[in-house]
């Protein structure tokens, strides 16, 4: 019944493709009513009032909750899960955000009021009828350029405040960098923006909040870190005992990070069951969810290198400006300090220095998305790389290979502290090229130019450095209705978690994956977990399984013995049977249920998850220079996770993380106007890519396998959303090389391309096929 390493089919998706999937706006319990959320129509102002009275003359509007309600019920702040690193720096104002904004509102979207009532409709006109008395005031939407932080206080600082400097945090040693960067024959320097994003889930937030006088609070929400919630929402906001906030996410459409921590509306749910003494739900529309959910990315980068005469790196020293947006919210710390070893990549750069600032604007809050932190430090790493090799002439492949860190210099830590051992990222670097038949492309850009076409093609290679976690991540197993019951502590979110883990329970046990029940994202029924993050689900959450389907033999073998009348040495099992010698007596699962119907264990892997997967990235697109329209012609993810439990699940990360980095770097982009207005509220102004606009995405999976966990895994769940941005835009900009185009914003928009082409320097248009005055 060997399960582990076979393509088996997610096992839920038959509730997903039948409509038997329970998300949170499936749920109704008895005596329901519904919420809606007042918010600010601009992106700074002074609130001067609102009209409760005419919400509350509504037939069927039941409550309106106001900062001074919640205030008299001592709830203000949502609590940041993590805090500044080091400290806050001199300086330094950092902002939480309130539940629900009382005198001064400082982005669009933010919550001002919420209303209760028997209908959505209904409690949508009550949100009209309060009409909120607004000052405009002025408002900052965009980054600072490079050093001008002090320069533009003034002009950044809200009423009351006097910077918009939130933290500064240093790493690396500034004197060696300085040293290298006086002795280096080149200075390569660059500017770049990630900018930012939403992470878009299929499934809007949403949650519903129930309280019961003896039992306590109960929010079912749409996450995938319910634990997480819970702690925020007992410890902090209500100042209750964990066992009486219950959390529970039923069937979630999608996460990404930016569901993972608290918002208002999940405290606000719970304020209102209490009061009124029956349930409470609120739904995200589609365009309340882009301004009110925190967004991704948004990060201005200064970054230069110092190489010697033969292109090698001496050193990198970076600024990152960090708009957090109009607070630091619960999860906005975490890709401060995540992912900022990657500004060095896979590169042995001996020397480097970064500094990170973080920025409080007229935006809607930031937080983790798919990779937090390690994408946007990649995508600065992997354009420097790119940009570098072509300002000293060598080709980019090359250069690459000229500076990597190899295997026979390993053990290595990098300047700002990555221990390479054991991996060889050239080996992989090679395997997607072979993959992309890069060995063609020549001919492939020929019969592009031929046709009047550009061809372009670009590389982003990895090493991620998964933080993994401090607190474990356990399972247990008990019997229930004559099965055994699989609990986890982590939360799927389109994970798979249902299917792996019961591979990897079912390969042990000796069961057919089917008799094996499962429940994950339950605070109740898993007192202790921490969810799904960081690609730590199968490091952590997978080696917690396997131990727990040890013990679970271990405890069976005992039963057995006791049973049969023998010592546990007697007692083997193989395939789901256990036998006693001498007789060969035999018992299976069936049996030791029946035995002990309240069969339980537990178990939980004491390691941090802290894996290092490689990936590499090789993209080739083409490019109509008359109307700038890219074709992403074929793309390739040479992809070394350790052990695969799943190969198809593996296949299937890496194609959604590909969608979503592409997506990025081609399309996507929260944007607003000078007056905080937000101008992307919706999928008419939001562009996400379309099947059609994407390839067959090839994968090359190789499986080493790591040797600080019992399964051999490592983390691929953020690998293809971390690389994937920086090879599109590298393929782009190798498309329009032959233009003198040396860097381009993203996201690379046909009308941006079709500027770059037209702005280039006229001794670059030339060439068969081009006119780029043609169609002007």
């Amino acid at each position: 019944m060997a399960s582990i390493g076979k393509r088996v089919r997610r096992l839920e998706d038959a509730r997903f493709l039948t409509g038997r999937a329970r998300f949170i706006d499936d749920i109704a319990p008895v005596g329901l009513v519904h919420g809606a959320v007042l918010r600010a129509p601009m992106g700074h102002a002074r609130l001067r009032g609102m009209d409760v009275a005419a919400a509350l003359a509504i037939p069927g509007v039941l409550m309106v909750l106001t900062e001074a309600d919640l205030a008299a019920s001592g709830i203000r702040d949502l609590p940041m899960d993590m805090p500044i690193p080091g400290g806050r720096a001199a300086g330094a104002h950092p902002s939480l955000q309130p539940v629900l904004a009382s005198h001064e509102t400082r982005f669009t979207g933010e919550a001002l009021a919420f209303v209760v009532a028997l209908t959505p409709a209904l409690a949508l006109d009550g949100v009209e009828a309060l009409a909120p008395d607004c000052e405009a005031l002025p408002t900052s939407v965009a980054l600072p350029a490079r050093g001008q932080e002090g320069a533009q206080e003034s002009a950044l600082a809200w009423a009351g405040t006097t910077t918009n400097i939130a933290l500064r945090h240093e790493e690396g040693d500034s004197p060696a960098v300085a040293d290298a960067f006086a002795a280096a024959a080149h200075r390569i320097a660059l500017d770049l923006h990630c900018h930012r994003v939403d992470a878009l889930a299929m499934e809007t937030r949403g949650c519903i909040g129930t309280f019961d006088p003896e039992t306590g609070f109960a929010l079912q929400v749409s996450t995938q870190r319910a634990h997480v919630i819970q702690r925020a929402l007992a410890d902090h906001v209500f100042r209750v005992p964990r066992g009486r906030m219950r959390v529970i996410a039923p069937d979630t459409g999608g996460g990404f990070g930016p569901k993972n921590g608290l918002y208002p509306e999940y405290v606000l749910c719970l304020e209102a069951a209490r009061r009124l003494g029956r349930p409470v739900k609120w739904i995200a529309a589609r365009s309340e969810q882009l301004a009110s959910t925190n967004h991704g990315r948004d990060n201005g980068f200064a970054v230069e290198a110092a190489l010697d005469a033969a292109g090698r790196i001496l050193a990198i020293r970076a600024e990152r400006r960090m708009n957090l947006g109009a607070y630091t919210a619960p999860r906005s710390m975490i890709p401060v300090r995540n992912g900022l070893t990657h500004l060095t990549g896979p590169y042995r750069v001996p020397a480097a220095h970064a500094v990170v600032l973080g920025l409080l604007t007229n935006t809607g809050c930031t937080s983790p998305y798919r990779g937090a932190g390690r994408p946007e430090n990649v995508f600065c790493c992997e354009r420097l790389i790119d940009t570098a090799a072509r300002r000293i002439g060598m080709d980019p492949i090359a250069f690459r290979r000229a500076n990597l860190v190899r295997p026979d210099a390993m053990p290595w830590t990098s300047p700002l502290g990555t221990r390479f051992a054991g991996v060889d990222p050239e080996a992989l670097l090679d395997q997607a090229l072979i993959g992309a038949d890069h060995a063609s492309f020549a001919d492939r850009r020929a019969g592009s130019e031929a046709a009047g076409r550009l061809r372009g093609f670009g590389v982003s290679l990895f090493v991620e450095d998964l933080h993994g976690s401090l607190e474990p991540l356990p399972a247990h197993l008990r019997a229930a209705h004559g099965q055994l019951v699989l609990l986890v502590g982590s939360g799927g979110a389109g994970h798979g978690h249902e299917t792996a883990f019961r591979q990897i329970a079912a390969d042990r046990l000796g069961l057919p994956m089917a008799r094996i029940g499962f429940v994950q994202s339950d605070t109740a029924q898993i007192p202790n977990g921490i969810g799904t993050a960081a690609s730590w689900s199968m490091t952590l959450g997978g080696s917690s399984v396997h131990l727990v389907a040890l013990a679970a033999i271990e405890a069976a073998r005992a039963i057995v013995a006791r049973q049969l009348g023998v010592a546990e040495a007697a007692v083997s099992f193989a395939d789901g049977i256990f036998r006693a010698a001498p007789g060969n007596q035999a018992l299976d699962w069936d049996d030791i249920l029946a035995a002990a119907p309240d069969f339980a264990v537990s178990a939980a892997f004491e390691g941090h998850g802290e894996t290092m997967p490689l990936s590499c990235h090789a993209c080739e697109v083409e490019i109509d220079p008359e109307t700038g329209a890219i074709t992403l012609a074929r793309y390739v993810v040479a992809q070394d996770s350790g052990v695969l439990v799943n190969p198809m699940l593996a296949e299937g990360q890496l194609h959604g993380g590909v969608a979503q980095g592409v997506g990025q770097g081609w399309m996507e982009a929260i944007r607003y106007d000078a007056a905080g207005q937000l101008l992307s509220g919706s999928l008419m102004d939001y562009a996400v890519p379309r099947a059609a606009d994407l390839p067959d995405i090839a994968t090359v999976l190789m499986e080493t396998p790591a040797d600080d966990n019992p399964l051999g895994v490592k983390g691929v769940g953020e690998a293809a959303a971390t690389g994937s941005t920086a090879a599109f835009v590298n393929a782009v900009v190798d498309a329009l090389a032959r233009f003198g185009v040396t860097e381009i914003a993203t996201p690379v928009t046909a009308e941006r391309v079709w500027q770059a082409i037209r702005s280039a320097a006229p001794d670059h248009n030339a060439g068969p096929g081009f006119n780029a005055d043609a169609g002007a």
